[in-house]
């Protein structure tokens, strides 16, 4: 007998005489992690009695299911085992039921056929990860962490905290992009969410951070045209028609093209990705060259989870709560860009006009807006923090220059300030010292 099989006989032996054997371990083990369908039954027993709040022991065991009474008899009368190592018992049941699910994917993968073959792969293996991978921690664990931060800051002086975006005034609001937050950029259509990305992820990129980019719309070579358009600040639309370009454009193309491959930046290009493939390729990446940033182009593209009555606001919650855990997992921000619905044509948008808005307004800790308030107007558009769990609302007014695929910050008009007071001219503050910037 293994010794994964004695630990699985451990387990229960363990919870069948203790039931607070069976609350340490709740958290860890599901009974799909038993390899012997004796042991899975007993085990998903144990469950279904403690949710019911019923006593389980071999003889509660053996009244619900005469057929597992002995075999419960047997684990709760055997020796050998300890209740107070019954956590340790439950992380090798749990690395053996790994190990077997890696094996049966193994098997899985060497018979997939079909285009997207890798993707279907590792999404095989993001389902091998053990079920739970957290735990309850006392508070003086997240202190020192939270400690750890704050000195971090103030070691910064006023540097950003977050990833920077290039757009001072946005910095200001948010101290840049933070770790773990699931930031959604929203608009209407063809009022530049895509160039605003790009232009973040080349900032990012800039200042060493290695980012991951989601084109689920967009081919790789049109993403390719864009990046290039903006770094060289030549017209985007000659990438189509070369005849728009000069020498100069071209010689502006060529050092271009030379610096943007050189940045740490991928991009997966594959369309109607599913979420689990999108997590799983997301993990893969950061496993073996670290990802610093996610941005995903967009949300309605992705292929949504089907069950039975399962609504769409159902299935965009299902993806947005994915992606916020994806951000805490990895420890990096991500970028969901989302279409506004109709409720956002014509005046300035609010949280409701977010297509079935329930799920990504619960889920995101930023949200932005990019507006443009006078539809004849191209070039003026209104970047609207709309809501940010952790800091200021506010909004920062952009001059968008589409033909260079670039954004950059311009006045407000003179009857129009809508940056909170306790924000203004955070930047100057910044520069002046003091902590992270602030002096209130």
């Amino acid at each position: 007998m293994s010794a994964a099989v004695h630990a699985e006989g451990a387990v229960l032996g363990a919870c069948l005489c203790s039931a607070d054997a069976y609350w340490r371990v709740a958290d860890l083990l599901t009974p799909d992690d038993f390899s012997g369908a004796g042991h899975r039954k007993i085990y998903a027993l144990i469950v279904k009695l403690a949710r019911e709040e019923a006593p389980f022991d071999a003889v509660t065991i053996g009244d619900a299911e005469p057929a597992l009474a002995d075999l419960a008899l047997d684990l709760a009368n055997a020796e050998g085992w300890r209740t107070a190592n019954v956590r340790a018992y439950a992380e090798m049941v749990t690395n053996a039921a790994v190990a077997r699910r890696v094996k049966i994917a193994g098997q899985q993968i060497a018979r997939l056929e079909g285009p997207d073959v890798l993707g279907q792969a590792q999404q095989i293996m993001g389902a091998c990860l053990p079920r739970h991978m957290g735990s309850i921690k006392h508070i003086r664990e997240f202190i020192r962490a939270s400690v750890m931060e704050l000195q971090r800051r103030v070691d910064a002086k006023g540097e950003m905290t977050g990833i920077p975006t290039s757009l001072q005034g946005l910095d200001d609001l948010t101290c840049g992009l933070q770790n773990g937050d699931l930031i959604v950029v929203a608009a209407r259509p063809s009022v530049g969410k895509t160039a605003l990305t790009i232009q973040v992820l080349v900032n990012a990129c800039r200042h060493g951070k290695h980012a991951l980019f989601f084109s689920l719309e967009m081919t790789g070579v049109k993403i390719a045209d864009r990046v290039q358009a903006h770094v060289a600040q030549v017209n985007a639309a000659g990438m189509k028609r070369p005849e728009l370009f000069d020498n100069a454009d071209f010689g502006a193309l060529f050092n271009a093209a030379n610096e943007i491959a050189e940045l740490p930046l991928h991009i997966d290009e594959t369309p109607a990705l599913t979420i689990e493939a999108l997590c799983a390729r997301a993990r893969q990446l950061h496993a073996t060259q670290h990802v610093d940033l996610i941005a995903i182009d967009y949300l309605t593209q992705m292929t949504p989870p089907t069950g039975k009555n399962l609504s769409t606001a159902d299935a965009l919650q299902i993806i947005t709560r994915a992606l916020k855990s994806l951000a805490k997992e990895l420890n990096v921000p991500v970028l969901l860009l989302s279409q506004l619905n109709r409720d956002g044509d014509g005046h300035r948008p609010t949280l409701k006009a977010l297509r079935d808005s329930g799920a990504i307004e619960q889920d995101a800790d930023v949200v932005i807006f990019l507006h443009r308030p006078d539809a004849e107007d191209k070039e003026r558009v209104v970047l609207i923090v709309e809501k940010q769990r952790d800091g200021e609302t506010g909004d920062v007014h952009l001059h968008a220059n589409m033909r260079h695929q670039r954004f950059t910050e311009t006045d407000a008009p003179t009857h129009q300030t809508n940056a909170p007071t306790s924000m203004r001219n955070y930047g100057k503050r910044a520069r002046a010292g003091g902590w992270n910037g602030y002096q209130d």
